[in-house]
């Protein structure tokens, strides 16, 4: 597989165990050391490694609590506790042309044309 590729297909796969079986069992024939490493990881999952679980620790819910949270920084977190991420930060600017309680934005062109 290229350098750059981060899948890769089954038939590749397939050829990497045989490739692995001529390594871990010399003494073995080919078929015969496939069918060991085939053996090795029946009924197992791909293992991920190095990626964060998620913490559900009495501290990270503290942080995150808006209820306790004053000013700007309740605007951090939607009400789940989620972080609302650049939206929560910065004030996103609506230039739309409606102001903000408007709810029928939008409409404009659909209520011209139902009007003909």
């Amino acid at each position: 597989r290229g350098k750059s590729s981060r899948t890769i297909t089954f038939e590749q796969f397939k050829e990497a165990l045989q490739e692995l079986s001529k390594k871990r069992f010399k003494d073995k024939s080919d078929e015969e050391a496939v069918q060991e490493i085939y053996k090795l990881i029946e009924g197992k999952a791909p293992i991920i490694s190095g990626v964060t679980k998620a913490i559900s620790s009495p501290t990270v819910s503290r942080l995150t609590d808006t209820t306790k949270f004053t000013g700007s920084h309740k605007e951090r977190f939607d009400p789940s506790g989620k972080g609302k991420g650049k939206a929560g930060r910065e004030d996103l600017v609506d230039d739309s042309g409606y102001v903000s309680g408007y709810r029928h934005a939008g409409t404009y062109d659909h209520k011209v044309q139902g009007s003909k």
